[in-house]
């Protein structure tokens, strides 16, 4: 589907990536109802993307609390009133924690489950209706590689994008027969406010690539363009990726002999 046929819904603009994500499509001609927590930078940002939009664009940006059901339905409910057909959603918004399971907080259990994954699933329920009445549509989830493989530190974030991944997976072959088409992206570490200094420094010394949030939102763009069902960032998490599929022993053994450090990281 080309950008400027596009009316997109994207959770989380306020982040790095999620803002890229949003000049990228803005400057593509897609049309833009976006979301997040912050709204001096969501007002910011549709400023910016109104003073560079062309005559057909739309740009709405929103404060909505993605945990909130009566703010998403209300946010839902302005869409519908304004006319516009949405065609692309892209669940963008997420939260994470680094450190070891025994230590994290319940109510950090619960938010990152219910952000990553139920959110997702909630927002694509709802607006499911609306985008098979379109003669082209497009889901993408935006998961992470730790989401096809588990890594110490990241077991609930990890539990959370697994779900996201195999909800993409259910539902892209659930909806074959329509014109909707889903996919899930797995990006690798990004230079990210998602992580913080002690995730860099564990990463700059267990020799991990971090990519740029620019070139993971670029990445993300070309992704909703196509119609690919599922696509990991980075090498060699690409290969890592379907190693675990097959031998995840293989690949526990090298992780489990990073666990030292990865605990003192984590402390």
């Amino acid at each position: 589907m080309r950008p400027e046929k596009m009316t997109v819904m994207l959770t989380g603009a306020c982040g790095g990536i999620g803002q890229l994500i949003s000049r990228r499509l803005g400057a593509l001609g897609a049309s833009l109802y976006l979301c997040g927590r912050s709204a001096r930078i969501l007002a910011d940002l549709q400023r910016e993307l109104r003073a560079g939009a062309r005559d057909h664009q739309l740009i709405e940006a929103s404060v909505i609390d993605l945990t909130d059901d009566t703010e998403i339905d209300a946010w839902l409910d302005r869409i519908a009133v304004s006319g516009e057909q949405v065609n692309v959603l892209i669940n963008n918004a997420g939260v994470c924690r680094f450190g070891m399971f025994e230590n994290l907080d319940e109510a950090d259990i619960a938010l990152i489950m219910n952000l990553n994954s139920i959110v997702p699933m909630k927002l694509t329920h709802r607006l499911l209706p609306a985008l098979k009445q379109q003669p082209a549509a497009r889901i993408v989830n935006i998961a992470s590689t730790f989401g096809a493989i588990g890594y110490p530190g990241y077991s609930v974030y990890s539990a959370s994008k697994y779900a996201l991944r195999g909800f993409s997976q259910a539902l892209r072959r659930e909806l074959a027969d329509t014109a909707i088409s889903v996919g899930c992206i797995l990006p690798r570490a990004t230079r990210s406010a998602i992580n913080s200094e002690r995730v860099v420094a564990m990463n700059r010394e267990l020799s991990v690539a971090m990519d740029t949030p620019e070139s993971v939102a670029d990445a993300v763009v070309d992704f909703v363009q196509s119609r690919r069902g599922e696509l990991a960032l980075g090498w060699p998490e690409k290969l890592l990726v379907r190693v675990n599929n097959v031998f995840p022993a293989l690949i526990g053994r090298a992780i489990v002999k990073k666990l030292p450090l990865i605990k003192q990281y984590a402390a």
